[in-house]
């Protein structure tokens, strides 16, 4: 196999753009947003259109109008007719579908149009669970399996840009989460920008750095994952179960079998798994699993208590819901109380009240401590 990889950007990084419409049968479309470096979610309903989306970046269908750049390179530009075939664009899809060819081995199919090293194929192969695997054809591999090994052939390509539908569609659990850490490895080793189109939950918060939310064959709101998933609108969207909020922290400190993390001049201890010291981690912390306190209580099972301005309450489902701001933050936890619960408070909007922390529903490392 050929070992020509893609030449890299040297100097300041380029940014990739798609600011693009279309449209698909009576429904028109409209994309406008920067593509990150790292992982992003593109998230919404079924039928919001994010497949098509994907399929117009790749160049298997053409917008109306607009533009599509990736790393300074033109792929699409109504004004000036440039549509660049497929082949032309270094962007790999991996549909739902894995479309391995059935006539080749499933080395062989990795290695069409082949463009990493043996030692790096070898490294992916081993690290989704395939290696064993290639010489077997398509036709005997289980529905995981194939996925898996498409998106294996997808990055020894070495595309600009990998853009994955559904990618763990048909693994069990634990295939699962070591796809989701795969796909973190990939775009962090091989510096490849990854779109992933994905309706769960726990693909978006233990793999993706941003996120795009389609509404409508529209992209609505875009950001780092954590500012998209705490918005509402997206809470409705993908019928989310429970309220909540997405911070990150950064581990400070590890003392008799727990972490602590830094939510500014607060701490929040966590079980310890092992996370280097000043590694930053994504929490995902459930308003059903934050309880109210007027003020700082000894004698509790609860380790976490963070002191915090309580700076709205709205009736909710079976209660209310509190919005929580700790001291010394510009971070928001949330809380779901009863009626009986707040009134037996007296809790008032602008009071001091400490949030007791009883579970952290996600728990993910994002990034390791340097080491330099």
């Amino acid at each position: 196999m050929a070992d020509t990889p893609r030449k890299t950007q040297t100097g300041p990084v380029m940014k990739s753009h798609v600011d693009i419409t279309w449209r698909l049968g009576k429904y028109d479309g409209e994309a406008r947003f920067t593509l990150p470096p790292g992982v992003t979610a593109l998230i919404g309903p079924s039928g919001a259109g994010k497949t098509t989306l994907a399929r117009l970046i790749a160049g298997l269908e053409r917008p109306n109008g607009g533009t599509v750049t990736l790393n300074g390179k033109t792929l699409f530009a109504a004004d000036r007719r440039i549509n660049l075939k497929p082949e032309a664009r270094e962007v790999a899809l991996v549909p739902q579908d894995s479309t391995l060819f059935p006539h080749l081995t499933l080395y062989q199919n990795i290695t069409f149009m082949g463009r990493i090293s043996e030692a790096d194929l070898m490294m992916f192969c081993e690290r989704a669970g395939i290696r064993q695997l290639l010489d077997a054809r398509p036709h005997t591999l289980s529905g995981g399996e194939a996925r898996r090994a498409a998106i294996i052939r997808a990055v020894a390509c070495n595309p600009a840009l990998l853009i994955l539908d559904e990618p763990l569609n048909g693994l069990d659990p634990l295939r699962r989460k070591e796809m989701m850490a795969l796909i973190r490895e990939l775009n962090r080793k091989a510096s490849l920008p990854i779109l992933m189109i994905t309706h769960q939950t726990d693909e978006m918060l233990h793999t993706a750095d941003s996120a795009i939310l389609m509404q409508d064959m529209r992209a609505t709101i875009t950001g780092p994952l954590e500012e998209v998933f705490s918005r509402p609108e997206t809470a409705s969207l993908l019928h989310l179960d429970d309220a909540g909020q997405l911070l990150s922290a950064k581990v400070s400190e590890r003392k008799s079998g727990m972490i602590s993390c830094t939510l500014g001049p607060q701490r929040l201890w966590l079980p310890d798994d092992g996370e280097t010291v000043g590694s930053l981690l994504r929490l995902r912390i459930l308003a059903h699993d934050v309880a109210i306190a007027l003020e700082h209580t000894k004698g509790l099972s609860i380790v976490n208590q963070i002191e915090c301005r309580l700076v709205h309450a709205a009736p909710a489902r079976g209660g209310f819901d509190l919005m929580l701001v700790p001291e010394g933050t510009d971070l928001q936890l949330s809380s779901r109380i009863t009626a009986h619960s707040l009134n037996a408070l007296s809790l008032k909007e602008g009071m001091t009240v400490y949030a007791l922390i009883k579970a952290v529903a996600v728990k993910e490392l994002i990034s390791e401590a340097s080491t330099g």
